[in-house]
């Protein structure tokens, strides 16, 4: 009998034993879990001020370039308004000068290009006028004896050039051709008067 005592108390001791030390050791994992918990909120919450700081300075930088860009895009569109109103006004203008006027205007290009022309026969073509006025007009300015023929540009052909009105003189070889048009003669009152014409249309407002 006192041998079986010895052995159940011996018995009890050792389950004691291990209790105490289960129970240290599940203290010991609940502060580990508590302690990575812990960092890892930390890391959680410096990441999202880290993230927070980085949207702000995009937010910041956008809001920058947004606000940098208005004076630019107002200005463009003014530039845009001023040019397409002087575009405007000059057709406006060449359609109401009337076509002696325009003829003269062609005219006092076209002799700017005899020299190119040199003493070759020329034909041309044309659109807006009676084949018999261009033929006249070309041949009091490049001599006569050296028109070949006179041609109109057609709608279709005339889209594809960019031709509205005026006429373009080629050589009979095709070594020179002049384009004596609306275009060439607006492409050089924008090159040489634009400002004088945007002063002349929109007065002292071109400081807006």
């Amino acid at each position: 009998m006192e041998e079986l005592r010895s052995t159940e108390i011996l018995d009890r001791e050792i389950h004691e034993d291990a209790r105490k030390k289960a129970e240290k050791v599940l203290k010991a994992a609940e502060r580990e879990c508590e302690r990575i918990q812990s960092e890892t909120e930390a890391r959680i919450a410096a990441a999202g001020q880290e993230k927070k700081k980085d949207y702000e300075k995009k937010l910041e930088a956008y809001r920058q370039d947004a606000e940098s860009s208005i004076p630019l895009e107002k200005q463009r569109r003014f530039v845009s308004l001023i040019d397409s109103s002087v575009r405007k006004a000059l057709v406006e203008w060449f359609e109401g000068i009337g076509k002696e006027r325009r003829l003269a205007l062609y005219r006092s290009k076209l002799e700017r290009y005899v020299p190119n022309l040199g003493t070759a026969r020329i034909r041309v073509r044309e659109i807006g006028y009676a084949e018999s006025e261009i033929a006249e007009l070309v041949e009091k300015t490049v001599g006569t004896g050296r028109l070949t023929g006179v041609t109109l540009i057609s709608e279709a052909q005339s889209r594809v050039e960019g031709v509205v009105d005026g006429l373009i003189v080629e050589t009979e070889d095709r070594s020179v051709l002049c384009r004596v048009t609306r275009a060439e003669l607006f492409a050089e009152l924008l090159s040489e008067k634009r400002q004088e014409l945007a002063e002349a249309l929109f007065g002292g407002r071109l400081s807006e």
